[in-house]
């Protein structure tokens, strides 16, 4: 598995990558915002990074992160792994390269995200992974943090 860039060659794979139990691709899904929105927003606000998430030359997720300037600490603002690959333990895998990378690019000593309070499986994901809940809540969603 690995990050990989969102390119000319990939773009429209990425965005179909989607969440929603009936496999439609819309702005808001579930528990996260789509790709295409990520990705356009990643171009009008430069501190977020994209990346593509690939398994054995598959695209199977996409995540958004970098310095929240509002929040002023670095955050994985956006992580998920396309429904068709649930619960094939890619979730862990990946949120171990993208950890690793902020970790390396930013030097930074804590990694922020926030989610839905009821995704229970992100949640629970996050929890074993060492990410703690700061007892906040931020846009609707609770805040997690990782010291690394």
């Amino acid at each position: 598995m690995m990050l990989v860039d969102i390119t000319k060659d990939n773009w429209e794979k990425v965005i179909f990558l989607t969440t929603n139990t009936d496999n439609s691709n819309t702005i808001c899904e579930e528990f996260v915002a789509s790709n295409a929105y990520s990705i356009l927003q990643s171009i009008y606000e430069d501190e977020w990074k994209i990346k593509a998430i690939e398994h054995e030359g598959e695209l199977i997720g996409f995540a958004m992160y970098g310095f929240c300037e509002e929040r002023n600490f670095y955050e994985l603002c956006r992580f998920m792994i396309d429904r068709k690959h649930q619960g094939k333990g890619y979730g862990k895998q990946a949120l171990s390269l993208i950890v690793e990378e902020i970790k390396n690019k930013y030097k930074c000593n804590e990694i922020y995200l926030s989610t839905d309070p009821e995704n229970i499986k992100a949640k629970h994901l996050y929890e074993k992974f060492e990410f703690v809940s700061t007892g906040e809540i931020w846009d609707d969603e609770e805040l997690y943090v990782l010291n690394l």
